[in-house]
């Protein structure tokens, strides 16, 4: 063999093993290539997908916020609502009537849907459900003076009337006046006056048939839920919130107040809404209110005090208490009952859509 053909076949071979080296580069940047187009395309798939959850969820917390803002406001749920909570997100609330149902309450199904378009061409949509009770907030007062645990008087003077002093005409209370309840509502030989002629006039004047928590149950007022639940939500509760200056507040606002204890009010407090007391209530000098006054415990006036609406005295008997009898004591006491002024400070009180519980779902 000479020494020219084994240098050529020596430089075919180097140059076979070149060529293969080049097509093996070749393949693994091709194969490299398509890994890294892979990875894109997966890079891409998994942001969209991260995209795609995200905007389901801001629809899904925009038709649950919807719903609540819609069940929480003051609606009577015979109409929708349309919430615009940003720019890129519309939410639709439609109520549906069930059925009516006792005490002139309604029950509706209240459906929120929202929808959420991030970009052009891309929309999440997502509905929750909730069963909701509407109700105009009445409560079933059976006089003007309610007394669970007794009442005292001292002398004639003065005036409990059960009957109704609204006047006809107001648009606000297209149903007043009412049929007259009774003057003083109490347990069996609950009303003691000291002196003179009875006080109490209505229909009937006196009315004693029933225990004191019987006559409580009656009312269907839950007393429970609305001193320990939450079953209102105050404007002011007492303490930490100081009592409002009514001079400030628009002729037509009805606050609910909430004292978490004991109370003592005089002439400055006169004022207009639904006053929660936890505990007792002592009224001093000329303190006027319009309204309901939903007292615990028992109430001591001094003084010469006018209610306009409603009162209640004794209500912790339904948390299995034993308060003290409410004592009015001397003087020229006025509680009349006013249907008007008692329907729009108890409205603003109950009044509205409650959550059914239990009844929540999502639409899909």
């Amino acid at each position: 063999m000479n020494r020219e053909s084994t240098h050529g076949r020596m430089d075919r071979t180097i140059g076979n093993e070149r060529g293969a080296a080049l097509v093996i580069v070749l393949i693994a940047l091709v194969g490299l290539t398509a890994l890294a187009a892979a990875g894109v395309v997966s890079t891409g798939s998994d942001i969209r997908i991260a995209e795609n959850m995200d905007a389901s969820t801001r629809a899904f917390q925009a038709a649950d916020g919807g719903l609540k803002s819609y069940i929480g406001s003051n609606t009577n749920g015979t109409s929708g609502a349309t919430y615009t909570p940003d720019s890129l997100t519309t939410v639709t609330v439609t109520p549906r009537k069930l059925t009516e149902i006792a005490g002139g309450r309604v029950l509706y199904s209240i459906t929120s849907t929202a929808v959420y378009v991030p970009s052009p061409g891309d929309t999440a949509r997502r509905s929750v459900s909730q069963v909701a009770i509407f109700s105009d907030g009445s409560i079933l007062v059976p006089a003007s003076f309610t007394s669970a645990a007794g009442l005292l008087k001292n002398g004639d003077s003065g005036l409990i009337s059960g009957q109704d002093w609204a006047t006809g005409g107001d648009p606000k209370c297209p149903n007043s006046p009412k049929p007259a309840v009774a003057g003083v509502k109490v347990p069996p030989s609950g009303y003691v006056q000291n002196g003179g002629s009875p006080v109490p006039d209505g229909d009937p004047p006196i009315e004693d048939g029933q225990t004191g928590h019987e006559m409580l149950e009656s009312m269907g007022l839950d007393w429970e839920s609305i001193v320990n639940g939450d079953l209102i939500s105050p404007d002011y509760t007492i303490p930490p919130d100081t009592w409002p200056n009514f001079g400030s507040l628009p002729a037509d606002e009805w606050p609910v107040i909430y004292v978490d204890g004991n109370i003592s009010v005089s002439p400055s407090n006169s004022g207009r809404g639904t006053l929660i007391v936890r505990d007792n209530l002592a009224m001093n000098g000329s303190f006027n209110w319009d309204g309901a006054l939903l007292v615990g415990g028992y109430i001591t006036s001094n003084g010469y005090q006018t209610v306009e609406g409603a009162t209640v005295a004794g209500l912790n008997i339904l948390l299995g208490e034993t308060p003290a009898s409410t004592d009015i004591g001397n003087g020229n006491k006025v509680f009349k009952y006013h249907s008007c002024k008692l329907k729009q400070a108890t409205e603003a009180a109950f009044g509205g859509l409650a959550e059914v519980p239990g009844t929540w779902t999502e639409v899909f």
